[in-house]
């Protein structure tokens, strides 16, 4: 990426895209199978983000017609001009259109992910959409290598394992959290803001004690600090325990499948970013994946 024209990633449901940087996650919407999300600029242009399941014998031609016979539905209801053009490149349809607002896109299926994805770049006449769409149309990819999915906003761009579907998010001013669940197995990606204030009066162990100690009720563990870590960092190892611990194990026995009795834990403070990151696995004894998640986090 240039310096004089930085950008960041963006991505939801494995679909990732690259943003002006002072562009942000302002909504999503849908599940991995068909959904939506949309960046904002700080002004009045943005990138919209769709995808749907779709066969091999999709017809991208009679979608994409659907899509802009559908926004000229709208504008002539507004009593707006509409015009389009589409074309084909490199067996994606590229397409463009205008009314009170102007916009450049594209629609393509992904034979690996088996989604149509469509994105496109809009704004008001003055906006740069022609100088937006011409990095961030090619840029869009909707699966990572060997099957992982991207995830990044806010400051945090992780990818996530194969089989991982999300199951809870959180996405806040200062904290953004990302549950997912396979099986038994269950991993949970955080982030918090402002570390400095954090970490002004406690150590980044005692944080971490202090803010988990709620969540990792029913585990017994121990939290350690890292020495040969580039940034201050802790890890937390442990075993399902007591009475709730194994109430909480239920749920996986009813379903005829091994629960998740074991726990590992990382968390380290970004100086750069000034921002705490963590990842925590709830796992049965075959799933070791933490290693490899967090070697694939981006903090800054």
């Amino acid at each position: 990426m240039s310096e004089n024209n930085p950008r960041a990633l963006v991505a939801w449901q494995g679909i990732a895209v690259e943003v002006p940087t002072d562009w942000s996650l302002a909504s999503i919407s849908g599940d991995e199978k068909s959904g939506y999300y949309r960046v904002s600029s700080p002004g009045t242009a943005a990138i919209e983000v769709r995808w749907s399941e779709a066969s091999e014998k999709v017809d991208l031609g009679a979608k994409l017609d659907t899509y802009l016979k559908d926004l000229d539905r709208k504008s002539r209801k507004q009593k707006l001009d509409f015009q389009s053009k589409v074309r084909e490149k490199d067996g994606d349809l590229r397409f463009m259109w205008r009314a009170d607002r102007k916009a450049e896109g594209r629609l393509f299926r992904c034979p690996e992910c088996k989604r149509a994805v469509i994105v496109q770049v809009s704004g008001v006449p003055g906006d740069p959409v022609s100088a937006v769409s011409s990095f961030v149309l090619p840029s869009v990819r909707d699966h990572a290598e060997g099957g992982w999915r991207t995830w990044a906003m806010y400051d945090l761009q992780a990818d996530v394992p194969p089989g991982y579907k999300l199951e809870k998010h959180k996405l806040m001013a200062g904290y953004l959290q990302l549950q997912f669940r396979r099986g038994a197995n269950q991993l949970i990606i955080e982030r918090w803001g402002l570390a400095n204030i954090a970490l002004k009066k406690a150590t980044l162990a005692e944080w971490f004690r202090e803010r988990m100690r709620t969540d990792l009720t029913g585990f017994t563990y121990k939290v350690e600090e890292l020495t040969d870590e580039p940034e201050p960092a802790v890890q937390a190892i442990g075993r399902r325990s007591g009475i709730l611990g194994v109430y909480r194990t239920i749920g996986d026995l009813t379903k005829l499948r091994v629960p998740a009795m074991r726990l590992d834990t990382y968390a380290w403070a970004c100086e750069e970013s000034n921002k705490i990151y963590s990842a925590q696995s709830m796992h049965t004894a075959k799933e070791r994946i933490l290693d490899d998640v967090i070697a694939r986090v981006e903090c800054h």
